[in-house]
C-alpha cells in the first residue's frame, strides 16, 4: 500500500442520459480545458465548458446519431479547433462534429457502420493525419452478426475534414475496445482489440501501410474484455496490454516480447464490472500506473505498479453514478491531474469531476498520516453485528478506508450490502456488517487502514461472538412452519420440570443446555418438530401448553435410531388460540452445537403477529390492554413484557406504544 493522493469533494454535472463516453480538450479556445460526453439515451453529447479553475457552470447538448457510445476529438479539418466524433450504436452511423471555433458543434458527416461500438483516434497510415478508427459488426456475414467476427473499420483522414474509407481487419466477436501503436517494432501502427462475446483479445498486425495481415486471437475465456489500453508497463522498450475483464471483474497485464507475441503476467481482482482505464504515472516514480472506472461500483480504484508490471498496491476513490469513461485531464491548471467520468446511471447526474489537492503537511514538511483506532466488539447476536471503523486525521479530509484481511469465520458486507469475498477490499463508507456462522462462538479478526495522502496504521478490528439462544420459557422464540436454525452452545438447564418416563421410545431421562421455542396455533391439528437434521448434538424435545408461570408437559421424546439419535415428535390434539412451548436440549452433557428444526403444524391461516400481540391477532388494541390489565400486578406470564417479574404500567405502555396493526 504505497500510493496515495486526494481529492476535493465531487461535482456531478447533469448530461442527456445513460452517458458512457467522454472526452476532454479545448472546444472554445480559451486555452482551459473543456470536455464533452456521450449520451446513448439523449442522442447527443453534452459539452461543458471550463470557467478556468475546474468549474463547470456553462453547458450545450448537441444533437449525434442514435445511441452514441463514446466521443472522440481533433482538428481534422485543419482550422485550429476540436472537432468531434461519436460511434452511434443503434444510429449504424460514425457521425462527425464540426466545431465552429467557439465550441459549438453541428453534424458536417456520417458514415454508415454496423452497430459500431467504439471509435479511437489515430494515424494508422503515418500521413500526420489523425485518422479515426471504429469497431463494428459485420453486416455481410451469412450467419448471425452478434455471433460473427467483427471488424475494424479505418477512415483515413486527408486532414482536410475529408476521409476515405480504407479495408477492414477482421476481429474477434462483439469487439467493445481498443487501442493502437506499434506492437513488433516495425515502424507500422498495429490495433489490439478486446472481443467480449468471443472472450479473446484480437491482435491485427499491420503488413503496410494501410493493409492488415490476417488477425490473431488471445482466448481470455472465462474472461470478458471490454476496454484495451497500450503501454510499456515492465519499462523493456515494447508496448504491453492492459486489459479489463467486465464479468469477472480482472484487471490483466499481458506482457510483450517484442514481436507481438503476448503472455500474461498479471491478474488483480478489482470492483464490479470494470469497465475503462487512463494511464499515468499517479506518484511520480517513473512508471505507468492504471485509473480503472467500474459501472457496478461506487468505488473506483487506482492500481500502482511496480515498474516491472505487476500491481503493488491499489487506492480506492468514491464516484457514484456507473462510472463509465473515466478520463485524466488537469481542468484548474495546479499541475495535477483530475478525474472526469461519464455515468451511465440514469438516477445520478451524467458526470463528475475529482479535483485533485495537495496534501497538508506537518512539521518537516511531510504529509500528516492519519490514524486508526483498534476496534473490539463484544456481541451475543447470532444475526448480523454492525461495525463502526475509527480513524481521525488532520487535513480535513473524509478518509477512505479499506481492509487488508477478512475473518476466518463469518461473512463481512459493506454499507450497500455487497459481500467483502477478497482484499484490499476499499469500502463506500465507515461502516459494515458482520454476520457470524450460525453456531459460532470464539473470536474473529480482521485488518483495516485508513488514507489520506499517507496510509495510516494498522487496525484490528477483534469480535468475540458469544452468541445466547434463548434458554428460560419466557424468553422463548416464536417458531412458525418451515426450517428455524438453533443452537445451544451457551444454554443452561433450565430448572422447569419435566418427565421423560412418561414418553414412548425415550432413551434417556436427562436433558441439557436447553433451548426455548413458542408456537402459536390458529388452527386445530397436530404439531410435529422434527429435529433429525442436527448433527452436533442428541436431541430430547419436550412441549407444553400453559403459561412460562404454570407450564403442563403434554409430550415428549428423546433420540430414534432411525433419525440419527436426535428426536422426531407429533402431537396431536393441538388447538386453535393456544400457544405450544417447545423445549429442545442435548441428552448428554458434554454434547452441543447447532443446526436445524422443522416445524409443521396448523398455522396456515395465521396473521402476522408481533411481541405485544398476545393474542396473535396481528393487531396491537384494546384485547391486548384488557389481557394486561387482567393480569395486572401478576408476576409471570405472557403480560409481563419487560420480564420485570411484575405486570405493572410499563407492560402497559409497551401495549399504547405498539397500538395498531403489527409491523407497519
Amino acid at each position: 500500500m504505497l500510493g496515495d493522493i486526494r481529492f476535493q469533494e465531487i461535482d456531478v454535472y447533469p448530461t442527456g442520459g445513460g452517458s458512457t463516453g467522454a472526452f476532454v480538450a479545448d472546444f472554445d479556445g480559451d486555452t482551459d480545458l473543456d470536455y464533452a460526453i456521450a449520451n446513448r439515451n439523449g442522442d447527443s453529447v453534452s459539452v461543458y465548458y471550463n470557467d478556468g479553475f475546474g468549474v463547470f457552470e456553462n453547458h450545450q447538448d448537441f444533437l449525434t446519431g442514435n445511441n452514441p457510445r463514446y466521443v472522440e476529438g481533433h482538428d481534422f479539418d485543419g482550422d485550429g479547433d476540436v472537432d468531434l466524433c461519436t460511434p452511434d450504436y443503434y444510429g449504424m452511423t460514425t457521425t462527425l462534429l464540426e466545431n465552429d471555433g467557439n465550441g459549438n458543434f453541428s453534424i458536417s458527416q456520417q458514415f454508415e457502420m454496423f452497430t459500431p461500438a467504439f471509435v479511437w483516434i489515430d494515424d494508422l497510415d503515418l500521413d500526420g493525419n489523425k485518422d479515426l478508427i471504429t469497431l463494428e459488426w459485420d453486416d455481410e456475414v451469412e450467419g448471425e452478426p452478434h455471433q460473427s467476427p467483427g471488424k475494424v473499420t479505418p477512415l483515413y483522414s486527408n486532414g482536410d475534414g475529408t476521409f476515405e474509407l480504407g479495408a477492414s481487419a477482421y476481429i474477434g466477436v462483439q469487439p467493445r475496445g481498443a487501442d493502437s501503436g506499434d506492437l513488433n517494432g516495425d515502424g507500422l501502427i498495429d490495433v489490439v482489440v478486446a472481443d467480449i462475446y468471443s472472450r479473446t483479445i484480437s491482435i491485427v498486425l499491420a503488413k503496410g501501410v494501410r493493409t492488415w495481415q490476417e488477425s490473431v486471437q488471445i482466448s481470455m475465456f472465462p474472461g470478458t474484455p471490454r476496454y484495451i489500453s497500450l503501454g510499456d508497463f515492465d519499462e523493456d522498450g515494447d508496448l504491453d496490454i492492459a486489459a479489463l475483464d467486465k464479468l469477472g471483474d480482472i484487471f490483466w497485464i499481458l506482457a510483450n516480447d517484442g514481436q507481438a507475441n503476448f503472455t500474461l503476467v498479471e491478474e488483480v481482482h478489482v470492483n464490479d464490472a470494470p469497465h475503462s482505464m487512463e494511464i499515468i504515472d499517479v506518484e511520480g516514480d517513473g512508471d505507468l500506473d492504471f485509473v480503472v472506472s467500474h459501472v457496478g461500483s461506487i468505488v473506483q480504484l487506482i492500481l500502482y505498479n511496480d515498474g516491472l508490471g505487476q500491481i503493488e498496491s491499489m487506492q480506492g476513490l468514491i464516484i457514484p453514478g456507473g462510472a463509465a469513461e473515466i478520463k485524466l485531464a488537469d481542468f484548474n491548471l495546479d499541475g495535477m491531474f483530475d478525474i472526469l467520468t461519464a455515468n451511465i446511471d440514469n438516477s445520478h447526474p451524467g458526470s463528475s469531476v475529482l479535483l485533485q489537492q495537495e496534501c497538508l503537511t506537518c512539521d518537516g514538511g511531510e504529509p500528516c498520516p492519519p490514524s486508526v483506532n483498534d476496534i473490539v466488539i463484544f456481541t451475543d447476536s447470532f444475526t448480523t453485528i454492525d461495525i463502526q471503523l475509527e480513524g481521525e486525521t488532520s487535513s480535513n479530509n473524509q478518509l477512505q478506508y479499506f481492509l487488508t484481511s477478512l475473518p476466518s469465520s463469518g461473512a463481512l458486507k459493506d454499507s450497500k450490502g455487497d459481500d467483502i469475498d477478497f482484499v484490499p477490499y476499499y469500502l463506500p463508507t465507515d461502516t459494515l456488517q458482520y454476520i457470524p456462522v450460525n453456531g459460532f462462538v470464539g473470536v474473529v479478526t480482521f485488518d483495516y487502514f485508513a488514507n489520506d495522502c499517507l496510509l495510516s496504521n494498522q487496525g484490528l478490528t477483534k469480535l468475540y461472538v458469544d452468541p445466547v439462544y434463548p434458554d428460560e420459557c419466557d424468553e422463548s422464540l416464536e417458531v412458525f412452519n418451515g426450517v428455524t436454525d438453533i443452537y445451544n452452545v451457551n444454554a443452561t438447564a433450565s430448572e422447569d420440570l419435566y418427565d421423560l418416563t412418561d414418553c414412548d421410545g425415550t432413551q434417556t431421562t436427562e436433558m441439557y443446555h436447553d433451548i426455548w421455542l413458542h408456537y402459536f396455533a390458529c388452527e386445530n391439528g397436530t404439531l410435529t418438530i422434527d429435529t433429525c437434521d442436527l448433527l452436533d448434538f442428541d436431541s430430547t424435545i419436550v412441549v407444553y401448553d400453559g403459561t412460562c408461570c404454570y407450564l403442563n408437559q403434554i409430550a415428549c421424546h428423546s433420540g430414534i435410531e432411525s433419525c440419527g439419535g436426535n428426536s422426531q415428535l407429533t402431537v396431536d390434539g393441538i388447538e386453535a388460540g393456544q400457544f405450544y412451548f417447545i423445549r429442545i436440549g442435548s441428552s448428554t452433557a458434554s454434547s452441543t452445537g447447532g443446526g436445524s428444526v422443522i416445524i409443521d403444524g396448523p398455522s396456515v391461516g395465521c396473521v402476522e403477529s408481533c411481541f405485544t400481540d398476545l393474542n396473535s391477532d396481528g393487531i396491537v388494541n384494546v384485547e391486548d390492554l384488557l389481557f394486561v390489565l387482567s393480569d395486572w400486578g401478576q408476576d409471570c406470564g405472557p403480560a409481563d413484557l419487560n420480564l420485570d417479574e411484575v405486570v405493572d404500567v410499563v407492560d402497559l405502555l409497551a401495549i399504547i406504544g405498539d397500538w395498531g396493526v403489527c409491523n407497519e
